[in-house]
């Protein structure tokens, strides 16, 4: 799978963002599928960097991820005790989510393998250059995140072979 070209690139930059998207947690889900994890590591990661004040709506509001959809991820991760909901003193109808023992055994695993992901990713890349991307996408995100939008989701699925 490549980029699409097009005469006048006039395909949309979402579709080759999304393209790279498939391609880049496709090969990362490969690399994690043993930790039975699915494609939830974004979640694990999010909730590591915000240890104490982790909510639904901060993982929602964050990965872009609607509240439906998120609350099966949780309840999935839940399950497999990779996350534990606790009560907000703060909000009783609210809950902090933290990492099982389980989970946090697994990050220091999760984080590698994620640094290897884009180490792959951005190979032939300078550090000027891969900075200048990262720069880049902040820049985008905060173009778009400044205009009118309708709800969109988008799931991704582990095709399952036979």
């Amino acid at each position: 799978m490549a980029l699409i070209k097009t005469e006048n690139n006039a395909m949309p930059l979402g579709r080759h963002l999304a393209i790279l998207t498939k391609m880049y947690y496709g090969a990362l889900s490969k690399r994690l599928e043993h930790l039975e994890i699915e494609k939830h590591y974004s979640v694990l990661v999010f909730i590591e960097n915000h240890k104490d004040s982790c909510t639904q709506q901060d993982l929602c509001d964050a990965l872009k991820i609607d509240k439906t959809s998120m609350v099966s991820v949780i309840d999935y991760l839940e399950r497999k005790n990779f996350i534990k909901r606790i009560v907000n003193s703060e909000d009783r109808r609210a809950y902090l989510l933290k990492l099982t023992a389980k989970a946090i055994k697994l990050m220091p695993e999760v984080n590698r393998e994620i640094a290897a992901m884009n180490k792959v990713a951005l190979k032939g890349l300078s550090k000027v250059q891969a900075d200048a991307f990262k720069n880049a996408l902040c820049q985008i995100s905060a173009n778009l995140n400044a205009q009118p939008t309708s709800s969109v989701v988008i799931k991704y699925k582990k095709i399952k072979r036979s």
